[in-house]
């Protein structure tokens, strides 16, 4: 991104120059008499499109000429040539001299007319004036006063008329044509036709800008920048929603210009002096490093944020056991279907969006192929033990061995569980305690920290409980780690997964694999141009209205 301050100079009566300055901004800046141009010079010498400033690959500026046109560097014709302070340009009868920048502009450029065309207009002979409406025998005066008052009629009065009744509006919208459709500027946005007749539903009152209560009115879910209120106030103070969304102008979208994010985040502390941010101008230069959210419970709010600088924190706690290097071996993983290799889009699944990745669960994922099968210990013909809470599976072994005791003892056999169970009780009651010592027995084969649950899962022992003494720990897996930044996966199909996230050699769940800036940075670049790079503005990761950030979040930053 380029930001040029461009001085148009112009001589009063007695020579001495008056400035005027514009700013233009974009990846290039073109110079030419068409409307499309940033530096527009207005004379028939200079072509539409005469001139580019561009950024080379180390960043410099350049200016070259277009097809068909001449430029002359410090009196000399070139074609292209860098734009350092102190250079001359002769773009047709226009001089262009590079100035010093500043801090706050990349380019600052002066433009002077100065070789003007010579006023004829003395040479022209009266005899070959054109005949005047007074000559003959018109009058200017009626015909005037006439056009003014249909003007005011038709494109003044008629237009406010729906605004000083109630009833009005609904005559008005039952006609051809719009009455209001000579106020319009464009097209609504696409988001916003449907109300494109109903002008009142922004335009409050005649004559007034949109207010913001209007834009509440129909978008109450909003997000604020901010999540506190007060601070939020104290930075925007009366800045409007229709500072930064134009409306009326069709299908054009425009993004967050990065001016604006830059204008607050370039000296963030003197808008706040407790916050935590960083100063950052550009995503290549000054950037911090990323944080990552880190869950630490089941609801959106229960998370924390760690900067990817802090190493020794960048520990994921599941509650699972998983071995990446065991799943991704290249000989593949033993399976009751043989050895099979696994691949990283086996488990993880984009998806509708493209944006993120489905849950993976038990029997979608780890089941497919019949591995991790959940059997009793020893294993029972077409049974599995359920896969939930503690308490759901020793219900189901004690339902399980209580109805094979009962059985039993209807078939006449004898039970065979623990010496001593049952002593003084009738056949039931010894039922019932023989079924309670088989569950648990089976329960402590399948609570064991490296088998069973304890396979996957970290268990801990609950001496206090004697109805379920085992206690699986929650699972937590983050699902989104970049909280306050939106990244679709689809736009990255072309890589491999590796590429930015390698965990082929990981033993253990609690590595984190996210990619660090450094890695985004072999593709993205900020405001410059790079060749085989991408320009990536503020807004490609980042939304002021940013929904995703939660109050815990925001007030970590």
């Amino acid at each position: 991104m380029i930001r040029c301050l461009f001085v148009q100079i112009s001589r009063n009566p007695s020579g001495q120059p008056i400035r005027r300055e514009l700013l233009a901004t974009g990846d290039t800046i073109r110079i030419g008499r068409a409307a499309g141009c940033k530096i527009l010079l207005l004379d028939h010498r200079v072509n539409f499109h005469h001139a580019i400033i561009r950024h080379s690959d180390e960043g410099k500026l350049f200016i070259d000429a277009e097809e068909g046109a001449e430029i002359t560097i410090n009196g000399s014709p070139e074609q292209s040539a860098e734009l350092s302070p102190g250079t001359h340009v002769l773009v047709g009868p226009y001089e262009l001299i590079a100035e010093t920048p500043s801090d706050d502009y990349d380019l600052v450029l002066s433009v002077e007319l100065v070789h003007p065309l010579p006023d004829d207009h003395e040479h022209i002979s009266i005899k070959h004036a054109p005949v005047t409406l007074a000559g003959a025998g018109l009058s200017k005066r009626k015909p005037a006063l006439w056009l003014v008052g249909v003007i005011a009629l038709v494109f003044l009065i008629l237009p406010m008329i729906p605004a000083s009744s109630p009833t009005l509006p609904k005559w008005v919208t039952g006609l051809q044509a719009s009455i209001k459709k000579s106020w319009q500027l464009g097209d609504m946005s696409r988001g916003h036709q449907l109300i494109s007749a109903k002008c009142d539903a922004c335009h409050l009152k005649p004559f007034e800008a949109v207010p913001d209560k209007a834009c509440v009115n129909c978008h109450k879910t909003v997000a604020r920048h901010i999540e506190n209120k007060t601070l939020h106030a104290n930075v925007f103070k009366d800045m409007r929603c229709g500072e930064c969304h134009h409306e009326h102008r069709g299908e054009i979208r425009e993004g967050t210009l990065d001016a604006r994010c830059v204008a607050c985040h370039a000296k963030i502390k003197k808008k706040n002096d407790k916050t935590k941010l960083a100063n950052i101008r550009d995503f290549s230069k000054d950037h911090p490093a990323f944080s990552l959210t880190f869950k630490t419970g089941h609801k959106d709010s229960d998370a924390v944020r760690i900067s990817q600088t802090d190493k020794a924190k960048l520990v994921e706690k599941s509650g699972l056991k998983f071995s990446h290097k065991v799943h991704l071996d290249k000989e593949g993983v033993s399976s009751p279907e043989g050895d099979t290799v696994l691949e990283c889009r086996d488990c993880h699944q984009p998806d509708a969006a493209g944006v993120r990745f489905r849950p993976i669960s038990l029997e979608k994922n780890c089941q497919q192929s019949g591995c991790h099968a959940l059997h009793f210990k020893p294993p029972v013909l077409k049974r599995q033990i359920p896969h939930g809470s503690e308490q759901k599976l020793m219900l189901t072994l004690r339902e399980y061995y209580a109805t094979a005791a009962i059985g039993k003892l209807a078939a006449g056999e004898k039970l065979q569980c623990g010496a001593g169970l049952g002593a003084g009780k009738n056949q039931l009651g010894h039922a019932l305690d023989c079924a309670n010592y088989n569950a648990r027995i089976n329960a402590e084969i399948l609570f064991k920290p490296n088998s069973g649950c304890g396979e996957c899962h970290e268990i801990t022992h609950v001496a206090d409980d004697k109805e379920v003494p085992w206690k699986v720990t929650p699972v937590t897996i983050t699902s989104h780690w970049l909280r306050n930044s939106h990244f679709t996966h689809a736009k990255h199909s072309t890589a491999k997964c590796t590429e930015c996230h390698d965990k082929t050699l990981s033993e253990k769940s609690s590595d984190v694999a996210i990619p660090a800036i450094e890695k985004c940075r072999e593709c993205h670049v900020g405001n410059k141009q790079v060749k085989n790079r991408l320009n990536s503005g503020c807004d490609n990761c980042h939304s002021f209205h940013n929904e995703n950030a939660h109050p815990s979040l925001v007030a970590a930053r």
